[in-house]
């Protein structure tokens, strides 16, 4: 048998950040971290399957981060303020929208010419 690599990420989730569920029944689908529970568990919701009032406990090792952040959701959970379950959908699907938006255009950009 060979050595288990250590699988731990290096990085650490912050509040506010989108990650993607690589793991459970939700798998590929994107949440927001909305706290933590320990060293190694978030606290994710989505406004629509997890409410903000009841959001997944999901183990660090079955998220993917991604390079977008919610500053808004961190400023809030900071101020103590408490969050809406429709903003928070708003604010997921406007950043999801614009990230996709930028990822077709680039995607058109580097495509062969099309014949005439």
């Amino acid at each position: 048998m060979g050595v288990i690599p250590n699988v731990t990420p290096k990085e650490k989730f912050t509040t506010g950040d989108i990650v993607t569920v690589r793991r459970g029944k939700h798998i590929g689908t994107q949440f927001v971290v909305i706290g933590t529970d320990g060293e190694k568990r978030f606290l994710i919701a989505d406004g629509v399957r997890y409410k903000t009032e009841r959001p997944k406990v999901k183990n660090q090792l079955h998220l993917q981060r991604t390079r977008m952040n919610l500053a808004d959701v961190a400023g809030r959970v900071a101020g103590g303020k408490p969050l809406d379950n429709g903003w928070l959908k708003q604010k997921i699907t406007a950043i999801l929208d614009t990230a996709t938006h930028l990822a077709n255009r680039e995607v058109e950009a580097t495509a062969w010419p099309k014949k005439k």
